[in-house]
């Protein structure tokens, strides 16, 4: 592949190799620190969206893979909602969300974004200064942010909508965003399952509240303990997080002395980034080509349309992989100047549907294979993250307060017919406490 980077039409950049993948080896002057999960495959760093990572990568510390991502979800905000492709009777704007999991030091999440906003920030600097809202809290307000105009009843007066409805929203601490959609009586989550379908968003309890076409991008960082202590089974069945890709990341150099992309090399890229994107949003209906169609229909779609996996919280939260999978093939193509979803959009797609299937197996832990009940799932993991100690009968009480005492007791003899699960009782001053430990077999 040539070193030279196409900056003029973007459309004849030279496309990556499959063998190997020299975003994550080690080269000349590059220190690459050891990496505890999984490695995407280099089929990911597609077209143009791929050239720019890899023009970014010795500039900053962050995963190639979150910067892909993030590149992603802001350009297909960016491109708005005139592309989009039919899959059964659905219709499919040009949004990718996506979860960026890892270590609060390690991570590099924000560095991620960062770089991509800087980029964006040249490209379409109108875009970043008014259409990139961070801090969820409800429903009312992602609604808000993208409102129709209305008229109050009272006084005849009228209110100005809000006219350009694209958004990129950031969040960098998406803990709390979750724990404000589990709160009673929340709409967030409700909303943002509508905002990801692209459809009109509004609230029940708020008839005047509507807003019509939004197309709104998320990203959201977290780190893999918060996101395993805050995920619950009834978020998982709500349907909201199996609209995220969950994208494992890890900091991918050490550069002490960086001082970020030269201003040239973001000028350059900026410059190509504003032609496709501009580009882009001219585009209507997005179809596959012949060769990619083939490829859908003997390859991609068999493989992700169940299999082995089918229950457990692995299962819930790539449940959407199927069509993710043609959704990020489109956002592919069209960031790299097409307007037809090509082979190498799809296979680019497919592996990334792959590796954030892996990266939930490996955020997940052993929780990941599930047994199918998402209740005794939820009391095995908190079994497991009590330790030595284990969990009393008090909290196993306090977990599933909304059960009778035969429930629970049918909950936890289950349990203990898991293998390395069992219960225990604990002398005290007055009657012995029951407490429910993880010790699994020696290998």
């Amino acid at each position: 592949m040539s070193p030279e980077l196409h900056l003029v039409d973007p459309t004849e950049t030279a496309r990556p190799t499959r063998a190997g993948n020299p975003l994550y080896d080690p080269a000349p002057g590059l220190e690459r620190p050891s990496r505890p999960g999984p490695v995407p495959d280099p089929a990911v760093f597609c077209g143009w969206v791929g050239e720019t990572v890899r023009e970014l990568d010795p500039t900053t510390e962050a995963d190639p893979v979150a910067v892909l991502v993030n590149l992603l979800s802001a350009g297909g905000a960016v491109i708005g909602p005139g592309p989009f492709l039919w899959i059964g009777n659905d219709r499919h704007p040009a949004l990718i969300w996506a979860l960026t999991v890892g270590a609060t030091a390690a991570g590099r999440k924000g560095a991620a974004s960062n770089t991509v906003r800087r980029l964006l920030k040249a490209a379409v600097p109108e875009f970043i200064a008014t259409n990139t809202p961070s801090g969820l809290s409800s429903g009312e307000g992602l609604i808000e942010a993208v409102r129709d105009g209305d008229t109050d009843p009272k006084t005849g007066k009228e209110s100005e909508g809000v006219l350009d409805k694209r958004l990129w929203v950031v969040e960098s601490e998406y803990g709390i965003t979750m724990a404000r959609a589990r709160r009673e009586g929340s709409s967030l989550g409700g909303v943002l399952r509508q905002a990801w379908n692209g459809e009109d968003l509004g609230v029940m309890n708020r008839q005047a509240m509507h807003a019509t076409a939004p197309h709104i991008a998320l990203i959201g960082h977290i780190s893999p303990r918060e996101l395993r202590a805050k995920m619950q089974d009834s978020e998982l069945a709500g349907g909201t997080y199996n609209r995220f890709l969950p994208v494992f990341v890890h900091r991918n150099s050490l550069l002490p002395d960086a001082a970020g992309a030269p201003e040239n090399l973001v000028t350059n890229l900026a410059s190509a980034w504003r032609t496709v994107l501009s580009d882009a949003r001219r585009v209507g209906e997005v179809q596959l080509t012949e060769q990619a169609a083939q490829l859908w229909r003997e390859e991609v779609y068999p493989a992700l349309s169940g299999g082995e996996d089918d229950d457990g919280p692995l299962a819930e939260f790539t449940a959407r992989a199927a069509p993710y999978a043609k959704r990020t093939a489109m956002v592919y193509a069209l960031l790299d100047h097409k307007q037809h979803i090509e082979e190498e959009h799809l296979r680019a797609a497919w592996a990334l549907i792959r590796y954030a299937r892996a990266s939930a197996a490996h955020i997940l832990g052993p929780a990941a294979s599930g047994t199918g009940d998402p209740n005794l799932d939820k009391l095995a993991a908190a079994v497991r993250a009590a330790g030595g100690g284990g969990l009393t009968q008090s909290e196993v009480q306090v977990m599933f307060k909304r059960q009778n005492a035969t429930q629970r007791g049918e909950l936890t003899a289950r349990l203990c017919r898991m293998d390395g699960y069992a219960a225990a009782q604990l002398p005290g001053e007055g009657r012995p406490q029951t407490v429910y430990i993880y010790a699994p077999p020696a290998d």
